[in-house]
């Protein structure tokens, strides 16, 4: 058989590329078998070298997607964490967006019925972690959205409340109750921390 030949039958076998099984059949003096485990073995060692998971987890999810690193460790994360866990791994450097997203993954896992914007007294979740963080996160999405003037006749007295009492931001929930925008201006960004610790030091209560 020719070089061309073992080539084409080593690429039908594994996914590899031209100038790698021309490698790897050199090294192997044209042994297609012994040139495909070794192009197992190459796999094999980048993928375990790309995540701390053990082999006997890594290993058939690699198999499975047909030695194809990218769709291996995507189906890893998948297996490893929930899916508030891979969006938090995924946005890692802006907090902000990352409780956005984990608001969308709560409403859709729920589901949480709206009329444009949800019923935060009557509305159901869960448990009290998720409960909380729809409650505040829906708060900011209206600020965000109507202003804060507006914002104040949107469940003040509820959202004051659970922010002062479970997420120990005493200064935004009086920023709130007393109607200071300034204030709330100033302390948002602590309101925005708490709520993404809410999640992270919680997150066995997340989908």
């Amino acid at each position: 058989m020719d070089h061309i030949a073992q080539i084409k039958q080593l690429r039908e076998q594994v996914p590899v590329g031209l100038r790698h099984a021309g490698i790897l059949l050199e090294k192997t003096g044209g042994d297609i078998i012994t040139a495909k485990q070794l192009f197992i073995q190459e796999i094999q060692a980048v993928a375990l070298s790309k995540t701390n998971a053990p082999a006997e987890i890594v290993l058939p999810l690699l198999e499975r997607y047909q030695y194809d690193i990218p769709r291996t460790l995507a189906a890893l994360e998948e297996v490893l964490y929930s899916i508030t866990e891979r969006a938090l791994r995924k946005i890692k450097r802006n907090h902000e967006a990352a409780i956005d997203k984990v608001a969308t993954i709560i409403e859709i896992a729920t589901p949480l019925q709206r009329n444009f914007w949800l019923p935060l007294d009557t509305m159901k979740l869960p448990n009290v972690y998720q409960q909380t963080f729809m409650t505040i996160h829906e708060w900011l999405s209206y600020e965000a959205y109507e202003d804060f003037d507006y914002a104040l006749y949107f469940y003040r007295e509820l959202v004051s409340n659970t922010i002062r009492d479970t997420l120990a931001c005493p200064e935004v929930a009086a920023a709130i109750r007393d109607g200071d925008r300034n204030a709330f201006r100033r302390h948002r960004a602590t309101l925005i921390e708490q709520l993404y610790n809410l999640v992270v030091n919680n997150i066995s209560y997340f989908p």
